[in-house]
């Protein structure tokens, strides 16, 4: 990059071609802080331009270009470098280089900046795995790799979710992994209940295992799970509502583990356990002991409730629960 001719310039804001997004990567683009930033003080750092056919497109400062476009300015001042002195893939790595030197990437910017790498410069996965993988803070894998670029089948609302929430990659890489039409529906459940990462997992793994073992129709399994009215009820917390079409997916994926459960749950309810009392079994009950947590402030408290248990020990519905471990 010795070669490379730039030039400070105060250049027209309407030669800038700003649907050209060759060197963008930055996601999700919001421009209201710095619009604000722009109003009260101005533009303070130049933005970087590729000169093309007495155009010009963005290299970086995209969101600044896009804040002063909004605020009806004429110019702009910018750094424009000749395109016969550097190539794109160059201009691109410059475009990298302007923001991690001042900021830490998100998951989604690490995809498409990999993507533009394997689809646009036209680079083998072993060039990026090696060469640029460790400039975006990336362990040199193939198989990380393939989790990256698997995130460009994810829509744009649901790539946001995943970077307010901090979906970690292995995550993020699952729900990309699913068809469209199951993505579709994933989707909708992730963004409108919020979800974070562990429930993300349960919700992909349930759908995707419910409608390959059972060959059901991503709309039929809609409409079973009452999603519109779930989704609709103001009564319910999204906590509530997340309880209950996971729970419906884990009967449809757990029928006979479901009806068992309903057994045990009765049981437990008849035993009548002290408030300061909690007897859990493990998940599918994969395992053969049951839990049981105490609280209490005294030892007199503590023979109160020892006598209580031995009490329940005697009972036939504690019998029942031993029997279906």
């Amino acid at each position: 990059m010795n070669d490379i001719k730039k030039s400070l310039k105060n250049t027209e804001i309407d030669s800038i071609d700003c649907k050209n997004t060759t060197f963008i990567y930055t996601f999700p683009v919001k421009i209201e802080e710095i619009t604000e930033s722009i109003k009260r003080i101005g533009l303070l750092n130049p933005v970087l331009l590729f000169e093309y056919d007495n155009k010009y497109k963005i290299i970086s400062g995209f969101k600044r270009v896009l804040a002063c476009k909004s605020l009806c300015f004429d110019t702009i001042s910018a750094f424009v470098f000749e395109s016969d002195s550097i190539s794109e893939l160059d201009a691109f790595m410059i475009a990298v280089y302007d923001n991690i030197s001042i900021r830490k990437l998100n998951i989604i910017e690490k995809s498409i900046i990999l993507n533009k790498l394997k689809n646009y410069h036209k680079l083998k996965h072993n060039e990026i795995i090696k060469d640029f993988m460790p400039i975006i803070g990336l362990e040199q894998s193939e198989k990380l790799l393939k989790c990256y670029l698997s995130l460009s089948e994810i829509g744009d609302d649901l790539k946001e979710h995943i970077v307010n929430r901090e979906i970690p990659i292995k995550i993020s890489s699952l729900i990309a992994s699913v068809s469209k039409y199951k993505m579709l529906l994933i989707s909708e459940i992730i963004i409108k209940l919020n979800l974070g990462t562990n429930k993300i997992k349960e919700l992909v793994n349930l759908i995707d295992e419910i409608t390959e073992r059972d060959n059901i129709d991503i709309k039929k399994l809609r409409s079973d799970l009452n999603l519109d009215r779930v989704i609709k009820n103001e009564r319910m917390t999204l906590s509530q509502k997340w309880e209950k079409i996971v729970s419906l997916l884990r009967e449809k994926r757990f029928p006979m583990w479901s009806k068992i459960e309903k057994k045990l749950l009765r049981n437990v309810s008849s035993l009548s356990l002290p408030k300061n009392v909690n007897l859990s079994y493990p998940p599918y009950l994969e395992g053969d002991k049951l839990r049981i947590e105490i609280e209490f402030s005294s030892s007199d408290e503590l023979k109160i409730i020892g006598q209580k248990l031995i009490d329940i020990s005697k009972k036939e519905e504690l019998s029942e629960i031993v029997k279906l471990m």
